[in-house]
């Protein structure tokens, strides 16, 4: 594909996502051009004080996520790339490099390091993303030294990740190219090809970064507000963009957010809710019996409520504590504990996407 004028931002977009789709293979198109807006927007990261995460995703090795990786190194606002990384070095890093940093096989470097996973949650926003550190002097004494954990961030891994870090992430998934997918194969100095590209990029975030993060962008509200928050920045790029791009940053929106596409996958809480809510959809009464509920939701024996912990269904106490924590209490009536079913419409409002 032909390079894009160094002075057409929308061409420059256009050749990112059309240089993903010949290398990698996607679920759809959404996933390119989402993409190649999340990369130009690594170049406008300190206009906006929120900028989502990206997290790339597979059930299975071999589905092309580092070759992905590597193609948004070849783009991105001063990439780095690393398989793993130590708490110390990511912070130290973005203090010294402010980098797009890209972390490969994110499901082992992450899992059970909760110092890790912190530095990286508090880096969601400008106004959290700082880390105080005591630092020993010359003189034998400790100060107080202020770090910035604020640059644009990349996960790639196997299966899914906390809570906490997908609420922050735009998620894309992978899958395994077949036999019959073909795409072409990145040269080894694929990177310094693209350097005028990236050149071009940060001419034009230079000149136009801040009216861009100005702009007032509608979002439909049928996500989530930390979802409108993430969006919000592509948004803005796409409307920059004009031509279809508006309607193509919405319908990703669509596919990637509201859909449920690559998103978060539910908490043990909101598959409670979920289920319940099936019920409740053709319950007449105003009131659920906990015995009634509790039957219900252990009936089937391969339910995952039948066989909850340690091959046993769950308990009345259990449910009840578990819904508590979304607002919903039992209530002793007529000589039984009974839910009423306008808290629980309340909590699936509140909850469920």
């Amino acid at each position: 594909m032909m390079k894009p004028s160094p002075d057409s931002i929308t061409q420059t977009v256009e050749f990112i996502a059309e240089e993903l789709r010949r290398h990698i293979v996607f679920e759809n198109d959404t996933h390119a051009f989402t993409i190649s807006l999340w990369i130009t927007g690594t170049y406008l990261m300190d206009n906006w004080g929120l900028y989502p995460k990206l997290y790339i995703n597979s059930p299975e090795r071999e589905c092309g996520k580092t070759s992905l990786l590597c193609m948004i190194e070849a783009f991105a606002f001063n990439a780095r790339m690393a398989a793993s990384i130590t708490p110390s070095a990511f912070y130290r890093i973005i203090q010294s490099e402010g980098p797009t940093l890209l972390i490969d096989e994110a499901d082992r470097t992450l899992r059970g390091n909760e110092e890790l996973n912190g530095i990286i949650n508090a880096g969601h926003t400008r106004r959290t993303a700082i880390k105080i550190l005591s630092e020993p002097t010359p003189d034998g004494k400790w100060k107080s030294v202020e770090m910035s954990l604020w640059s644009p961030q990349v996960f790639a891994g196997i299966g899914t990740q906390a809570d906490t870090l997908l609420s922050r992430s735009i998620k894309i998934s992978m899958r395994r190219k077949m036999v019959s997918e073909k795409v072409a194969a990145a040269p080894v100095d694929y990177f310094e090809q693209q350097e005028d590209v990236r050149k071009s990029i940060k001419s034009w975030a230079n000149q136009e970064g801040k009216s861009v993060a100005a702009l007032d962008v509608s979002i439909p509200s049928i996500a989530s507000d930390r979802a409108l928050d993430n969006w919000r920045p592509l948004f803005q790029i796409a409307v920059s963009l004009k031509d279809d791009w508006p309607d193509r940053v919405l319908a990703a929106f669509n596919e990637l957010e509201v859909n449920n596409k690559g998103s978060n996958p539910l908490s043990e809480g909101t598959e409670l809710l979920t289920d319940i809510k099936l019920l409740i959809a053709s319950h007449k009464s105003t009131e659920i019996p906990a015995a009634e509920l509790l039957s219900y939701l252990v009936m089937k024996q391969d339910s995952e409520w039948f066989q909850h912990n340690r091959g046993k269904h769950i308990t009345q106490k259990w449910l009840s504590r578990m819904l508590q924590g979304y607002g919903v209490y039992t209530e002793h009536k007529r000589h039984a504990n009974v839910y009423e079913v306008e808290k629980l419409q309340e909590a699936f409002a509140r909850y469920l996407p």
